[in-house]
């Protein structure tokens, strides 16, 4: 490394300390708002937090920081066997569940794993399960027949803006647990104290019993929710490999499980969703990637892409964020400007077959017309800006403040970098992704809780953060710091800013 390149790279850490100090100190000082004041802030914590618990938290932030400076160096060596990789990324979904488990144990009482209880529970902040507990649970089918007709009447918050697929989740899960007693037994026995405290709190709190198979589902939607959260590494990874170099690829993979918007607002559903947002641009960007190599089999790049078209189906069942999705989906495969134009129509055809097979499948399995449940969820939608009024402007400019906080300071820096010294290298999804936020932005379509609504949209923008540390020559040394500086971000805003409900 030459010495204007460790310059480089010495200021780039240094901007990315710098900034997550500077902001953290902002916060606690209380003079910043967090969000537009008179409209919409992210409430405050005035609770302390335990010194014991945070080292904990901080101890497992240094640990994956550790493995992920280890994977990126031995990913560096050259090597054609593919088990090698997936070998890598596999540990590195296990150490990312691993520390989205550890870091909650910093926040203070309350607000850490308490809220995979709590947050089901409390209709202010979900409501989903309340609704499949007391509505939807006696006839599950009988409900999703007749959602088109009772979603007219909802309100303009969580349940009237979604498809009923978390109110379904709910159903099967508490049905599945009240069948396997012997199950629901064992996860209430694996269950954290503090998860046990949460149930208990709730039962006080609204003079309640909740079941053993009703405390075994709820606790079992958290645990799918925190898988799929930090599994998200996986497609992530394979994402950036279809235009990346390894350690590229990896770089951005291995920030991922510490952005702070995935911690801090775990259990909500939105955490899990870039996971199929991921998978489906992963597919597509390998489908069309395929297609453009000549003497391949159909199925080889038809496969991806019907896979594609099917999870972002699949997505819309939960909820209607996967409409931008899909349209990142099908400017990733229209940029590729390898591939003639009538194969990258063909391959978004593909895409389409399978996404109207599975809307298919799921109007034949519920006889719940899915369009007229979409077509009221955008009325809800547009009913929400006239109930609570936001501003344009301000709004405007807070969104991206707020999405590259709730990414991560330094993710940021790193992305910034990439695409500003190396445009070329930096993969077209980040690209493509950053177009489409533009558009939503410009559109007013969001107005308040970015941070939340736009997690799903974070994956091909990671994919950049690769190219700017390794344009830089940053190595083992820059991972591991970056990720304790995306750690310090998170663990220490999850002291201080609370998210997902009130005690």
């Amino acid at each position: 490394m030459t010495v204007e390149m460790k310059r480089k790279l010495d200021l780039a850490m240094g901007v990315a300390a710098l900034l997550v100090l500077g902001f953290l100190a902002a916060v606690d000082s209380g003079e910043i708002p967090l969000g537009v004041p008179g409209e919409w802030q992210w409430p405050r914590l005035g609770r302390q937090f335990e010194i014991t618990s945070l080292l904990i938290a901080a101890a497992g932030v240094v640990a994956y920081g550790g493995y992920a400076a280890i994977g990126y160096r031995a990913l560096g060596v050259p090597s054609r066997v593919g088990l090698r990789e997936a070998g890598w990324v596999a540990g590195l979904a296990v150490s990312a569940v691993a520390l989205q488990v550890v870091i909650p144990l910093g926040a203070p009482d309350g607000y850490g794993l308490t809220k995979w209880a709590r947050v089901h529970c409390q209709r202010g902040a979900t409501g989903y399960y309340t609704i499949a507990k007391t509505q939807a649970a006696a006839d599950p089918w009988k409900f999703l027949a007749d959602y088109p007709k009772w979603i007219e009447s909802q309100d303009a918050y969580h349940i009237g803006t979604h498809p009923p697929g978390l109110i379904a989740m709910h159903c099967g899960l508490l049905a599945l647990m009240e069948r396997h007693v012997a199950a629901a037994d064992l996860l209430n026995a694996a269950m954290p104290p503090s998860v046990g405290a949460g149930f208990r709190w709730v039962e006080v709190k609204e003079s309640t019993t909740i079941a053993r198979s009703d405390r075994a589902a709820i606790y079992l939607t958290s645990l799918i929710t925190l898988l799929a959260c930090a599994g998200t590494v996986a497609p992530l990874y394979v994402l950036a490999r279809e235009s990346l170099p390894p350690q590229s690829a990896w770089v951005g993979a291995a920030f991922w499980p510490l952005a702070p918007a995935l911690n801090l607002f775990q259990p909500l559903a939105d955490a899990a969703y870039p996971l199929l947002s991921a998978t489906a641009l992963a597919t597509a960007a390998w489908s069309i990637r395929l297609r453009g190599r000549p003497g391949l089999a159909g199925w080889a790049w038809a496969t991806p892409a019907i896979a594609s078209g099917a999870v972002m189906a699949f997505g819309m069942m939960f909820t209607l964020a996967f409409l931008p999705v899909g349209l990142i989906v099908a400017l990733v495969v229209l940029a590729t400007r390898s591939v003639s134009w009538p194969r990258r129509f063909e391959v978004i055809a593909w895409i389409g077959v399978g996404f109207v097979a599975v809307v298919a499948l799921d109007w034949l399995a519920t006889t719940a017309d899915p369009f007229v449940v979409w077509r009221w969820n955008l009325r809800h939608h547009e009913r929400f800006y006239e109930e609570c009024r936001r501003s344009y402007l301000p709004w405007l400019l807070v969104n991206p403040v707020e999405l590259a906080i709730a990414a991560g300071l330094p993710t940021v820096v790193w992305c910034l970098i990439g695409a500003t010294a190396d445009r070329r290298g930096v993969p077209r999804a980040a690209w493509c992704a950053l177009a489409v936020l533009a558009i939503v932005d410009l559109s007013g379509r969001n107005m308040s809780e970015v941070a939340r609504l736009w997690m799903i949209f974070l994956p091909p923008l990671f994919t950049a953060a690769g190219v700017g540390l390794t344009r830089l020559g940053g190595g083992v040394q820059a991972v591991f710091v970056t990720v304790v500086l995306i750690g310090l971000q998170t663990v220490g805003l999850q002291c201080m800013v609370q998210l997902v409900y009130s005690l």
